[in-house]
């Protein structure tokens, strides 16, 4: 009798401890997603889309082969423009800035995320582009997003104020580069802002866009925080970011554009969640030409996948 009493106890322990290790293995299930980023130039009603048919068919092959879960998109003008490309598989959540060149960021329906999505407006110091906030949950953990499209024609020159009042504007060109360096400096506090509030929350998140700005060029020229975007953003503890764009060069047509301007910025905590050498750049066919830009895009996708421990 004492036997069987122990042979019944031996397997309600067993079972316990194979129900224990089942739910304990479920409700630590990860999750693998892909982000990507995608400036397609001008994709819109503005005069510079010239595409035909064919060229949103090839954009959307293209939209297809990349197959990510989330995408910040850049100079896209509305849902129906993105929808062109990226078929009715995801929503949509733009900007509002009355110009065409919007920022937006595209979620994939079936990957069942709850969105928070509101625009960043702080960015804009002066016609130029807002931002889109974007808060992805799901069974109870987030990440956020902030996607961006920073002012071009500052690409490496030094941010601090002495150096841009010191540049030449005997040219329209030159009145033009000094404008772009002078903006882009001044989105540094509201860029600041929204990585030190996240940061000072402890949360995950990730600031990711067109930048323009060559951050490998930043750090060869071994800038100061107030020269260099990418030092300006890059802080210490929770606020130190890292990318895996600075280290490597473009292969968008042929190497065309040799420096990274796009790029997927993450603070440690979502660092933690990044799948080792999985950030990828996918480069169209066919040799570098400006029409052959015009109709696809200047910009080439440049995605990450993040392991996110989903409880289940």
């Amino acid at each position: 009798m004492v036997r069987k009493e122990r042979l019944d106890e031996k397997f309600h322990l067993n079972t316990l401890a194979l129900i224990f290790t089942l739910f304990f293995s479920v409700s630590t299930q990860a999750e693998e997603i892909k982000i990507a980023s995608w400036n397609i130039a001008w994709l819109g009603s503005h005069e510079y889309n010239q595409r035909s048919e064919a060229d949103y068919q090839q954009l959307a092959h293209y939209a297809k082969q990349l197959d990510a879960d989330v995408i910040a998109l850049q100079e896209v003008e509305s849902e129906y423009w993105a929808r062109k490309v990226f078929g009715d598989g995801y929503d949509y959540y733009f900007s509002t800035k009355d110009w065409v060149q919007r920022v937006g960021v595209a979620v994939k329906k079936s990957r069942g995320f709850t969105v928070k999505a509101k625009e960043y407006k702080a960015l804009d110091i002066g016609k130029v582009r807002h931002g889109m906030d974007v808060t992805l949950t799901k069974n109870g953990k987030t990440l956020h997003l902030l996607a961006v499209h920073l002012k071009s024609g500052c690409f490496a020159a030094p941010l601090d104020n002495n150096s841009i009042d010191a540049m030449p504007n005997s040219s329209d060109k030159e009145i033009r580069r000094k404008e772009a360096c002078d903006k882009l400096s001044r989105q540094i506090k509201p860029l600041e802002q929204w990585i030190n509030l996240h940061a000072a929350q402890d949360s995950a998140y990730i600031v990711l866009g067109d930048f323009n700005r060559r951050f490998s060029q930043d750090i060869a020229l071994q800038y100061s925080e107030k020269k260099g975007l990418w030092q300006a953003l890059n802080g210490d503890g929770q606020a130190a970011l890292w990318t895996p764009t600075t280290t490597v060069n473009s292969d968008c047509w042929g190497g065309y554009y040799k420096d990274y301007i796009d790029h997927i910025l993450f603070n440690p905590k979502a660092k933690k969640l990044y799948v080792d050498a999985s950030f990828e750049q996918l480069v169209f066919k066919g040799k570098y030409s400006k029409e052959l830009s015009r109709n696809l895009s200047d910009h080439c996708p440049i995605s990450v996948k993040l392991q996110l421990k989903m409880s289940t």
